[in-house]
């Protein structure tokens, strides 16, 4: 078999199926999509195969069967309609001002109007604008017309930090989009994309049909790669990566795994990849963190900073729908806007309460999220010499060499931001050892409570206990009273009971003791 080539910055189906480039076959949902709903809106994270899905459905409409010959949807349809399709792609555009937001809708319905033969227009009057554009293209092929809108959110996402400025940029985008319920009669389909949901009547107004399947088992796969397209569609490519990184095809697997995979959006619980990391890790065959590292957003840079984000709280919190899946007008609570932008996922569903748990998806996110906050939320603090000793730490398990190293990096944290509690200290290191890519976890549940952190190191667990004014040997008996070792004992490795003072005045660590236990 050839190998195959990756569709690096690729977006458009025809061009990666002229160019025989690497495409894992989503169009068994295109054909469901399209018989399932005619208004249908669709969430999900920025690259992660939004536009790739767009320009698929562009093609099917447009009649290209020669394009889709040997895809799954060659088998289902038979007919092959030729329809007009309008595709506006906010994707790439220019939002930082109104004047760049002007420019990008008129760049957007000029190449509309072009193709439809449209008078060359070039007013604000956008919702005009569309409603001739689709009345034209009915008339032009006697064919009912297919609106596409890819990224619709991202000029509101440009300015979801400024409350008048994104009320402004909101009531721009409804006047756009304002035409889509008056022209019903002339509409085949209509397909939305974006990364945050807003309600349907402050941008789609009067749009009351417009099916959400953002959390719809049926298409929870219909982006990114699930768990059986890795192991069916992937293995060549995947036995390449193994070579390179010098490990077993099974060992590969469960690095990619660890680092890539774990996304959810539904209850149905589908193991999702991230397709752009897992694509650029093949490519280039290596395990770096590609989809936080192209781009951290500047709307999470505002809410690290606003929110005085801890990293623990978010892991392993429960939540109802109407908690995370809402829509974003008002930052009230960044839970919704993290978990719409693929910084926090779905971890577990209770059906009996029919509440979920969130956290962070997989490695590459919750390494990246700690980097971020330890850049902007604690002010860039400087951890170079701390991740040689954590390295040493892992290695050799010398305890007293990377507690020294913390006690410098305490010492030279920002006085601004060395909050006067025990939460605080608890939270900063918990976030150091999460950017290193530390088996971490905050405040896990046992029978007896909840212990501050659990360090899994390859020849120890270490169960750490922090105290605030207090001595060491108080966190030690805290570890031993409640008992918080014995579900840690059949692992096979040993357990070590670390307890860390720090002290209000010296503001660092002030006495550590440790037993095995």
């Amino acid at each position: 078999m050839a190998e195959r080539r990756y569709p690096s910055g690729i977006q458009t189906f025809e061009n990666i199926r002229k160019d025989n480039l690497f495409y894992i076959d989503k169009t068994k949902y295109v054909y469901d999509l399209v018989s399932f709903s005619k208004y249908n809106f669709l969430s999900r994270p920025r690259r992660f195969g939004k536009s790739v899905l767009v320009s698929t459905l562009k093609s099917y409409f447009e009649g290209r069967k020669d394009l889709f010959e040997g895809l799954e949807i060659s088998k289902l349809e038979k007919d092959w309609v030729k329809y007009p399709v309008i595709h506006l792609d906010f994707s790439g555009g220019d939002f930082s001002t109104f004047d760049t937001i002007y420019s990008t809708i008129n760049e957007c319905l000029l190449n509309c109007e072009k193709i439809y033969g449209c008078p060359d227009d070039k007013s604000k009057d956008y919702n005009v604008r569309l409603e001739r554009l689709i009345r034209t293209a009915k008339q032009l092929t006697n064919q009912d017309v297919v609106v596409l809108i890819d990224e619709y959110d991202a000029p509101m996402l440009a300015h979801i930090d400024d409350e008048v400025k994104q009320a402004e940029v909101r009531a721009i985008m409804q006047n756009v989009y304002s035409p889509l319920k008056k022209c019903d009669p002339d509409l085949k389909f209509v397909f939305i994309t974006g990364v945050t949901k807003y309600s349907q009547m402050s941008i789609f107004s009067k749009l009351n049909n417009l099916k959400t399947i953002t959390m719809l088992p049926r298409f929870e796969g219909i982006c990114g790669f699930t768990k059986d397209e890795v192991l069916t569609q992937m293995r060549p490519e995947i036995e390449n990566l193994a070579q390179m990184l010098g490990k077993s095809y099974e060992q590969t697997i469960e690095a990619i795994r660890q680092k890539y995979d774990g996304y959810h959006f539904t209850i149905k619980m589908t193991d999702i990849y991230n397709p752009y990391s897992l694509i650029n890790c093949l490519m280039d065959g290596m395990l770096n963190n590609y989809w936080f590292d192209s781009g951290t957003p500047s709307f999470l840079v505002k809410m690290l900073s606003k929110y005085n984000l801890n990293m623990f709280d978010f892991e392993n919190k429960s939540y109802c729908v109407s908690d995370f899946d809402v829509p974003v007008e008002k930052i009230t609570d960044p839970v919704p806007i993290l978990y719409q932008s693929g910084y926090l996922t779905i971890k577990s569903y209770n059906p009996e309460y029919e509440d979920f748990t969130l956290g962070f998806p997989n490695e590459e996110v919750r390494v990246g999220f700690a980097h971020s906050l330890l850049k902007y939320g604690y002010g860039n603090v400087r951890s170079n010499p701390l991740s040689r000793a954590y390295i040493d730490f892992r290695r050799d398990d010398n305890v007293e060499k990377f507690i020294n190293a913390l006690k410098i990096f305490f010492a030279g944290f920002p006085f601004s931001l060395n909050n006067k509690n025990e939460k605080h200290y608890h939270a900063v290191l918990y976030t150091v050892l999460a950017s290193f890519g530390a088996d971490i976890t905050a405040q896990p549940e046992t029978a007896l409570g909840k212990c501050d952190l659990i360090l899994k190191m390859p020849k120890a667990i270490y169960i750490i206990e922090l105290k605030y004014n207090h001595s060491a040997e108080t966190a030690l008996d805290q570890i031993e009273e409640k008992d918080y070792a014995t579900a840690y004992k059949d692992d096979g490795r040993k357990v070590i009971k670390l307890g860390l003072s720090f002290d209000e005045e010296k503001r660092n660590i002030v006495e550590w003791k440790m037993v095995e236990a």
